[in-house]
């Protein structure tokens, strides 16, 4: 068996394991016929222009919190190759409301958007909402023909392209994050070769999570004070920047209490950071920014070494290198301890930055949350996250690592009913030998005592698509992984394959804590898992598991649903959001 090179000191790799393992042509002389409804192709480009959103007037959307169709909301601008865009029907022909339902491959959907190329659609979203999503497809009404593209821009950047799809192309099922968008533009092009029959649906477009009051996740309306250092304990709000790399946003200086709420805080560097701290940061919104000198990466979100007291609730973070502690030197006695807590972040980056306002090929190995050497917690807790990071705009390892750190025999640290969508590579569709993932236990030296990892409760965890695993023990002692639903199709949203594609949950001894003989009490069992990996001619196979160092003590987990699509990924991130609302679980800045 073969294994790639370690690639880092904090973070445990597990390498991969190869296994055995058409509106309208220009007036055509004989107009095609449909093979769907006998019906006969359009015949002439009438390119219709929007004169209102026929839901009232243009501006901010009327959303209600939680799910938006986006067929029951009025558009800012809309354009289309043949005839009206339509609402919860296809685009039929010339004329207003003469399409069919909505159908993709035989199903039929009640809601949605029908366009022709080329199209385009605006809506505004203010920043509300968390995800965009549809099922796309050329219309069945016209048979095998047409020939389109479907793409989303967010705010002018193209975050999803569906590639060409005709009338024979199986149903792509889209889901990209809006956190912060105030402008959804969908557009559908002509592929290329004329728009004869390019009937297009965006079938049970919605987006998601959409909060009533207040931005999920814009800084551009935010006035900024410079830098903000904390010398004595308090209350602390207002919104503050940096643009030196090298000085926090805030720097807290002081061991009493400190509350950091209802603020801003934006730059290149640590956006909040301090020694031997107590502090409570909630209601926060956190953007990190590109350094532009050379080998740089964006700094973390909170930097919190010889940690004290630590409670990281209701955030947002965006762009950031996530969560740093640090060793923790606080009275257990006393209550102190580490809770991170319904917190929302988007794009974990690490990404060095070029010094030219982009980024190089490399990143620095950043997680949502890094515990280093954080060891004798009593009562900690990361619960009821959400964590989504998109491909081409994220960078990092694990998105929750413990390197070193444990809890304590009668407590264990419980990391719980979180959501981890998404670790990719740099260059996802190529990098084969990328080791991010989604959780792992006992990283780090584990041949001592005093280095090796333990007491760890991971449950209820719903995690997608985070290529090399989605759960990992690399070491250590009383790990406990059970009833974690975890998820991938091992390709993006556009359709290509994740390369660095590995397994779904992994317990294997990295380094050496048998030896050490600190390898005991480490139990997985009743995960649900649908993994699947891709060969190179085309075939695909579930990887589920690789229990190395585990026998009797991992047991009873199940395959979830074989085989996983974009679509299962999408799925169990609303059925996550469900649980949460019904936990009654408030996700970000209140």
């Amino acid at each position: 068996m073969t294994h790639f090179p370690p690639v880092r000191l904090r973070t445990a790799t597990l390498l991969l394991i190869p296994l055995a393992l058409a509106a309208c042509s220009q007036a055509p002389s004989t107009p095609p016929v449909s093979a769907a409804n006998g019906t006969q192709a359009d015949t002439a480009l009438l390119p219709w222009t929007a004169t209102d959103d026929g839901l009232g007037e243009f501006g901010a959307l009327a959303l209600s919190s939680g799910e938006n169709k986006l067929s029951a909301l009025g558009w800012t601008s809309a354009t289309n190759g043949y005839g009206p865009a339509e609402r919860n029907e296809s685009n039929g022909g010339s004329a207003a409301g003469d399409g069919r339902p909505l159908t993709l491959n035989g199903q039929a959907y009640s809601s949605g958007l029908g366009v022709h190329a080329s199209s385009s659609l605006t809506f505004a979203l203010d920043g509300k909402c968390s995800t965009f999503a549809s099922d796309i497809g050329v219309d069945d009404e016209v048979g095998s023909s047409g020939s389109v593209v479907f793409q989303v821009y967010a705010d002018g950047t193209k975050v999803y392209d569906s590639g060409t799809m005709t009338g024979s192309s199986s149903t792509k099922s889209v889901s990209v994050s809006v956190a912060g968008t105030k402008e959804l533009r969908l557009v559908v092009t002509d592929g290329g070769n004329g728009a004869s029959s390019d009937h297009a649906d965006w079938a049970n477009a919605r987006v998601l999570s959409c909060t009533t009051s207040g931005s999920t996740s814009s800084s551009s309306d935010v006035t900024y004070k410079g830098p903000l250092v904390i010398t004595a304990g308090g209350t602390y709000t207002g919104n503050y920047r940096s643009t030196d790399p090298s000085v926090p946003a805030i720097t807290v200086k002081t061991s009493e209490p400190v509350i950091i709420e209802n603020a801003n805080v934006k730059g290149p560097g640590n956006l909040i950071s301090g020694f031997r701290m107590q502090l409570t940061v909630r209601n926060t919104r956190g953007y990190g920014v590109n350094p532009n000198i050379s080998g740089r990466p964006t700094g973390r979100f909170i930097n919190s070494e010889d940690t004290l007291n630590l409670s990281i609730t209701n955030n947002y973070l965006e762009g950031t290198g996530g969560i740093y502690v640090r060793n923790f030197i606080g009275k257990s006695s006393s209550g102190q301890t580490i809770k991170i807590l319904r917190n929302s972040a988007k794009n974990i980056d690490g990404r060095l930055s070029n010094g030219s306002g982009g980024y190089q090929n490399a990143f620095r190995r950043y997680q949502f949350v890094q515990f280093n050497t954080v060891r004798g917690l009593v009562n900690a807790e990361i619960a009821w996250n959400q964590v989504i990071n998109e491909p081409g705009k994220s960078a990092l390892e694990e998105n929750i690592n413990m390197y070193q750190s444990t809890g304590t025999s009668g407590s264990r640290v419980k990391i719980h009913d979180n959501l981890i969508w998404g670790a990719y590579a740099i260059n996802t569709a190529t990098d084969t030998g990328y080791a991010g993932g989604g959780i792992l236990l006992g990283d780090g030296d584990g041949s001592s005592s005093s280095t090796a990892g333990g007491y760890f409760e991971v449950y209820g965890n719903t995690i997608i698509s985070t290529s090399n695993q989605g759960i990992g023990i690399s070491g250590g002692h009383n790990h406990k992984v059970y009833n974690n639903r975890i998820v991938s199709s091992g390709l993006l949203p556009d359709g290509r394959k994740v390369a660095a594609q590995n397994v779904g949950i992994y317990v294997w001894d990295m380094y050496g804590s048998k030896a050490g003989g600190n390898w005991y009490n480490n139990t997985v069992f009743d995960n649900k898992i649908a993994w699947l990996r891709h060969r190179t001619d085309g075939s695909t196979f579930l990887n589920n598991t690789w229990f190395k160092d585990c026998t009797s003590t991992c047991y009873n987990n199940t395959t979830l649903i074989n085989p996983p699509t974009l679509v299962t990924e999408t799925t169990e991130h609303n059925a996550w959001k469900t649980r949460a609302a019904s936990a009654g679980q408030t996700i970000g800045v209140q």
